[in-house]
């Protein structure tokens, strides 16, 4: 029986090694593939493709595009760069992780909420004129990825700010922890002459002047479920204080949604109304989830919904996105407890 499954496996490996050896006899090199694991339709200049994140800002970037509503810039390390953040260096007395909003989508470099707190922490004396508020968002990421950062190894600043919640959150065709394991295959893939050949032929992209038509979800199904959301929370958290930095952590803003917003998301993003009303309604579910993770951790959480309330209109750049006031108003909300956390740190500044 043993000796019948090694001749099948023997017999189905032949072509393909066959193969393998012909590509790299024929100088065959594949062309890159990494942008077409990605979540990305059409995968904007300004990332590069990450095997871990699925995607990750380059570096050292001076971008003029109106993609983001506005110019950025980017470090040697491909973060965010705030105005007068000193020399280039991994060190920083705090960390900002988060999407969107943290990166400081539609506002300019020292418009920020990270760029900001650092200014104002540097102007009080809570940290040293050098000292470096290090952005480490990216527009688009989730727990998933937030989670990935904080486990990963080298420099983690005394203290870490953590705002996430919308993307885990919104309707998706494939979880993202799914299309990681996707992500991961591919990858290894592209070790293999012949199967990124297969794969190239597989996947190459239709005609360019077609726009790509977006995957409608079948039914509500979020980038990261509940139970995964408080998982990975908990994970960055725990993983953190590993590594010797005291983890903040952040409740979401509100939306700023009416029926009109909802029908111009719906046609947006072509996902049924029934779905962006999910999304929609959800929101403040994560945003408790945030809390209790923290309650449960022992860490601190600073909840930025009621610091809207009244004037959430005019504090939002769109239905999701802070405006420079708004992002101010989470830079002074955040300082308390980055002040009470800097002080307990064994190696903070305060």
């Amino acid at each position: 029986m043993l000796r019948k499954a090694l001749i099948i496996v023997a017999g189905l490996a032949a072509p393909w090694l066959l193969l393998e050896v012909a590509l790299l006899v024929a100088g065959y090199e594949a062309p890159d593939l990494r942008t077409r694991v990605a979540v990305f339709p059409r995968f904007p200049a300004f990332y590069e493709p990450d095997r871990e994140r699925g995607w990750k800002l380059r570096a050292d970037l001076d971008w003029q595009g109106r993609e983001l509503w506005q110019p950025f810039s980017t470090d040697s390390h491909g973060h965010r760069r705030n105005p007068d953040a000193g020399a280039e260096r991994r060190s920083s007395t705090i960390d900002a992780l988060g999407d969107s909003t943290t990166f400081g989508y539609g506002v300019l470099d020292d418009q920020s909420w990270p760029a900001v707190l650092q200014e104002s922490l540097r102007a009080g004396g809570v940290i040293p004129p050098e000292g470096v508020v290090r952005n480490l968002a990216v527009p688009g990421y989730t727990s998933h990825e937030a989670r990935i950062l904080a486990e990963t190894d080298g420099h983690h600043a005394p203290v870490t700010l953590v705002l996430v919640g919308f993307n885990d959150h919104f309707s998706s065709v494939r979880p993202r922890h799914r299309g990681s394991r996707v992500r991961q295959f591919a990858y290894a893939c592209f070790a293999s002459r012949a199967c990124s050949l297969v794969f190239d032929l597989a996947s190459r992209p239709g005609d360019p002047q077609s726009p790509p038509q977006r995957a409608v979800p079948p039914r509500y199904q979020p980038e990261v479920s509940p139970a995964r959301y408080t998982d990975n929370l908990t994970a960055i958290v725990r993983s953190l204080r590993s590594r010797g930095s005291e983890p903040v952590l952040l409740g979401y803003p509100p939306l700023d949604v009416n029926e009109e917003t909802i029908q111009g998301i719906a046609r947006h993003f072509s996902h049924p109304i029934d779905q962006v009303r999910q999304t929609v309604g959800t929101h403040d579910y994560y945003r408790n989830l945030t809390r209790e993770v923290a309650s449960n951790e022992g860490v601190a959480f600073v909840d930025l919904a009621p610091l809207f309330a009244g004037r959430n209109a005019e504090l939002h750049l769109d239905w999701v996105h802070p405006n420079a006031e708004g992002l101010e108003i989470i830079a002074r909300a955040v300082q308390p407890a980055v002040r009470a956390a800097l002080a307990a740190a064994p190696d903070g500044n305060g």
